[in-house]
């Protein structure tokens, strides 16, 4: 149990500590998708539902990202003793994810976008597995989001409730 552990720690770290690993996932996702499918999943909808299926993401993905700049605001904000240890320790990569959050999210709507404008054969083709990509990139980044919510929440209510307290035993509770 111990080793499956670290090996979970490990994965956790990378997957924390480098945003970009959710391209390759979405790539595999896509990919795994792809050999189960043998298509994309936009082959079944006519021209005007693929059109409001783009609208729809690219809508849901500038949401997103404004969820985003909610959290950002909350983190640049908060000021207690854990929130300071938590930026001094993680905080390169924190904004990583912050700014990775942001920038995904303005891919995902404007690459639905892109589709949108190039999709004008009664066939989608190639912008069915762009499309395909797009969304399952944004719902990995919006995993991240939610993550990054939590640990921020969790940093914020501690620091709210505990005030004077040792903040490297408190940054350890955080990134477990």
């Amino acid at each position: 149990m111990g080793a499956a552990r670290t090996a979970w720690s490990r994965l956790y770290n990378k997957w924390s500590h480098h945003p970009t690993t959710d391209f390759a996932m979405s790539a595999l996702a896509v990919a795994v998708l792809a050999l189960v499918q043998r298509h994309h999943f936009l082959v079944g909808h006519d021209a005007d539902q693929r059109m409001n299926i783009y609208a729809t993401v690219a809508s849901v993905a500038a949401i997103v990202g404004g969820f985003g700049t909610a959290a950002i605001s909350q983190y640049a904000t908060s000021s207690g003793q854990r929130m300071a240890a938590l930026r001094q320790m993680f905080g390169v990569h924190l904004r990583r994810n912050w700014v990775g959050l942001l920038t995904s999210m303005l891919i995902v709507s404007g690459g639905c976008l892109a589709v949108m404008i190039s999709d004008t054969q009664k066939e989608v083709g190639w912008g069915g597995w762009i499309a395909e990509y797009l969304i399952v990139f944004g719902a990995f980044r919006s995993l991240r989001l939610v993550w990054l919510f939590r640990l921020l929440i969790d940093v914020s209510d501690y620091d709210a409730e505990n005030t004077g307290t040792n903040s490297s035993v408190q940054v350890n509770r955080v990134n477990r």
